[in-house]
Formats: C-alpha cells, structure tokens, sequence
C-alpha cells in the first residue's frame, strides 16, 4: 500500500508545492516547488535518482569511496530529500545532515514522503550558510549544495567567502558539489567554476554535450576538492546514463570558465 496520500498541492513557507504520482513506478512521486520541478522520490526504491543531474551526483558519491563505506555528508537544500536517502541507503554508517530553510517543506516529505529522521540523519530548519558557519571544521566528507530559490542558487552560497567555509567543515580529502542551472552562454556556471578554482585545486564539471555546445538550458555539476577526484570513474559512470553525461577535468573546465570573475560576497557599508 502507497505509504503517502494522494496527489495534491500543499502550501510551502515560500510559496506551492505539488506533488503528482508517477504512473509507470508503484511509488514513484515528482515534486514541483512553483512549478518547477525540484525531486523524484521512489518510496520503494531509493536508489533510483531518476533526474539526470541528481544521477550524475550520485555518480561521483559512487566513485569516492569503495561502495558501502561511510561518506558524511552534508546537503544544502532538502526538497524531496532524495539524495539523503540515497547516501542512507547506499552507505547506511554515513552520518548526515541536511539544512532546509522551509519548514513546511520539511513538514511535507515527513508527512507525504515518509521522510524519518535518525541519529544518522538529522535535519536542520535553517539558512544553509548560517547552517554550515556553524558546523565543526573538518567534520564532512562531503557537502552537497542543491538549493534553489525558482531556478536561481542565492547569492550568498555561491561566492568565494563561502566555498571557503565549505572547505573548513570538509575534512583534508573532502568533495565539494554543485547544481547550477543555466543557459547558453552559461554565465553562471562560468563565473561558478571561477570561484570553485579559487578554492579547491581539483575540479570536474558534468553536464550534457547540448548545454556545453550552448543549444539549451539545463543542469551542470561542479565537483570541487583538494584531493584528486575519480575522473575516469565518473566519466565512465555518466557516459551510462540514460542521459549520457560529459566530464570535463579541471584542465577543460578553466577553459569552460574562460575570463569569468570570481564571485564574492558584497562590500559591508562603511
């Protein structure tokens, strides 16, 4: 029996969420925030990531470390909490947390996505900035940046001043990663690479050859570590996908970059 109520629209602290059954999987559900899709939840199944950018995620998390080994993770931005449940699912020692700003969002994957939090993985009603200035240094071997206000990541989690302080709480070999959302000629993303290369020596970009040749909009993800990063690994992962995935080194993602300038926070008034 479906563990979650039927489709529907629920309020959010910061505007409508809608959650519609997927006919093809038993309990398969897609939420939307506003309109725009933002998780695929298999209550069954959580490891299928059925969104391309969420697979290719879930790809490197994959490469890092032999499989079933703990990966601590900590994730900015929860929506449907699906990788969450992936990284319990997949590396079930792993201890996690997740920073979510709305709490009625929260509220609805407890109530209609069978959210249940543990010692292993506790959730934070909280900026995610604020989340991770607060965190230990050196405690996570990842952090996971998916948070969105519409299809735009707030300012203040993009820019060098914050990568830096991602870069405390992971620990010496930790993976820094990255949703952007962009279109042709990917001035986000460009400007994003920038900053990750100011702080983390080795980067990897993933997306689909159509976003890189600048025919649409679409998802990128931007690794970032001080460590070396499993190129060939993932590459050979995404190229599987159902939606082949491209990975550029960090070689051809400062060629990617091109001239773009490196984001920082604003100046405080004087």
């Amino acid at each position: 029996m479906s563990r979650t109520r039927q489709p529907g629209t629920f309020p959010t602290d910061n505007g409508t969420a809608e959650l519609s059954k997927d006919l093809d999987v038993a309990d398969g559900w897609l939420l939307r925030l506003d309109g725009v899709p933002n998780s695929y939840v298999d209550l069954d199944d959580p490891t299928r990531l059925e969104f391309e950018y969420v697979r290719w995620i879930g790809d490197v998390l994959d490469a890092l470390r032999p499989a079933g080994e703990s990966l601590d993770t900590a994730h900015l931005g929860g929506g449907g909490f699906t990788l969450p449940r992936y990284v319990a699912a997949t590396r079930r020692n792993s201890m996690q947390v997740v920073f979510e700003y709305d709490e009625q969002l929260v509220a609805l994957a407890r109530s209609e996505l069978g959210l249940r939090t543990t010692p292993r993985l506790r959730v934070r009603v909280t900026d995610a900035r604020r989340g991770v200035e607060r965190l230990p240094a050196a405690r996570y071997d990842v952090v996971i940046r998916d948070a969105f206000v519409g299809e735009l990541v707030p300012d203040h989690l993009t820019t060098v001043e914050f990568a830096e302080q991602v870069r405390r709480v992971l620990r010496a070999d930790g993976t820094y990663l990255c949703n952007v959302a962009d279109r042709p000629p990917l001035p986000v993303a460009r400007r994003e690479i920038a900053t990750l290369r100011a702080v983390f020596e080795h980067l990897l970009v993933i997306t689909e050859p159509a976003i890189l040749r600048g025919r649409r909009y679409g998802n990128l993800v931007l690794v970032g570590s001080n460590a070396p990063l499993p190129e060939q690994a993932v590459t050979r992962a995404a190229a599987r996908g159902a939606v082949a995935g491209r990975v550029l080194g960090t070689e051809r993602a400062m060629e990617l970059a091109g001239s773009a300038a490196v984001l920082t926070d604003p100046l405080e008034p004087a």
